[in-house]
């Protein structure tokens, strides 16, 4: 059964870029996978978690890892 689209915030931009930046992404691959994204024409691997920020309403948290 395919993973339903969902929206996640970056909750360490600080590692790469501006700690104030706010870096979100949609995905459909499951928790605990490593994922590129593009940020400001930097491309990155993220951690997608299934860690839940009610603060942002239906959004979970993902990590920076790492420059490709």
């Amino acid at each position: 059964m395919a993973h339903p689209t969902l929206t996640y915030l970056v909750t360490n931009p600080g590692v790469l870029f501006h700690p104030d930046e706010r870096i979100t992404l949609r995905s459909a691959a499951p928790a605990d996978t490593v994922v590129r994204y593009l940020v400001n024409g930097r491309l990155v691997r993220v951690l997608l978690t299934d860690t839940p920020l009610p603060a942002y309403g239906h959004v979970y948290g993902a990590d920076l890892r790492a420059y490709l």
